[in-house]
């Protein structure tokens, strides 16, 4: 018999969930990422902050088949409820993600939500609407209104390829390129949640329900303490006027916890200083950084990014570096 049951942060079957989700969803595609164990129930175990998170799973009989977790934004966009949904490929067609759904839906509706938000990953050449996840969403009334390629790299960085890149992408004139590991140093905090507001402003959503909210130096603060008690080291490299004003930046998250995948998240060139190569020039000297860091990158496989399809200057740039498309991630959304 299929039965759902929410889950709190102290439920012996809180692992098991973590497991079935995470299998779910890697399941029949290339390589991909997902969150660590680790970092998954410090972020759980977290009061509310910016948003709250519920855990529900679901059994057949005894046997925990799959779960959902669902995140309710408290500041911005408090319409909307995202869910991350996964049954065991073995279980599926079953009526186990239907089951999960109505729950998915009691608690949106619980909470005054409209909107359900999710995100399906497809393999490249795959049409969504085959493939099972999409498939799915569609019979939930969701489709998709935005969608990014993920692009791999293998590490560790083919040092002649950067050397080359190196040499065509020279630093223009009136700019310098510092990098650093960890937290934002003091100095750099106002510009760097200056260029991370603009960052939410510029990023296409196609027709998704997101606001581009405003980041503080706060926000920049508390981000980079929760990322470290999950366990990342933040790699950055940021370009500076003369004046010391942020023309752009670039960071790489590195796991403690993850043996083969660092992600390369974040690249903006600010509007007035695009068309230099900035955006090459940030990216390859964080490479740099990536390779000297040594003993906590060592033996990771591959660098994941996501872009865009309709960021044509960035697909470009990633190109160069070697990265290749391996599927396409779709952000769906429809009504509860």
């Amino acid at each position: 018999m299929l039965t759902t049951r929410e889950l709190g942060t102290d439920d012996p079957a809180l692992r098991d969930w973590y497991d079935a989700v995470r299998e779910a969803h890697l399941a029949d595609r290339e390589p991909a990422w997902w969150e660590s164990w680790e970092a998954t129930r410090t972020y759980l175990a977290r009061p509310a902050g910016r948003t709250a998170y519920r855990i529900v799973a679901a059994f057949d009989g005894d046997d925990l088949v799959g779960g959902a977790e669902l995140s309710l934004p408290l500041v911005d966009d408090t319409e909307t409820m995202s869910v991350v949904l996964g049954v065991l490929p073995g279980h599926r067609r079953r009526g186990a993600g239907a089951l999960l759904m109505t729950e998915v839906r009691a608690i949106a509706r619980e909470h005054g939500r409209s909107i359900l938000q999710t995100e399906v990953t497809v393999p490249d050449c795959v049409a969504f609407e085959s493939w099972c996840g999409g498939a799915f969403a569609g019979r939930q009334g969701m489709g998709s209104v935005s969608a990014e390629d993920r692009m791999l790299v293998d590490l560790p960085f083919d040092p002649a390829r950067l050397d080359r890149i190196v040499a065509g992408v020279p630093a223009p004139d009136g700019y310098r390129v510092l990098s650093f590991t960890g937290p934002c140093p003091d100095d750099l905090a106002a510009e760097w949640a200056r260029m991370r507001t603009q960052m939410n402003q510029d990023v296409p959503r196609g027709e998704l329900t997101r606001t581009a909210s405003v980041v503080d130096v706060d926000r920049i603060r508390l981000s980079d303490e929760q990322m470290a008690q999950q366990g990342w080291t933040k790699v950055r490299s940021v370009a500076l006027t003369e004046a010391g004003d942020g023309a752009g930046y670039t960071e790489m998250f590195v796991s403690a916890h993850d043996p083969d995948f660092v992600l390369q998240d974040d690249t903006l060139v600010g509007r007035e200083h695009r068309g230099r190569g900035l955006g090459a020039l940030l990216k390859a000297a964080n490479l740099e950084q990536l390779g000297a860091l040594g003993g906590p990158v060592e033996g990771r496989r591959w660098l994941q990014t996501h872009t865009e399809q309709g960021n044509v200057p960035m697909q470009h740039t990633n190109e160069r570096f070697g990265f290749r498309r391996v599927d396409v991630l779709h952000e769906c959304e429809g009504p509860v």
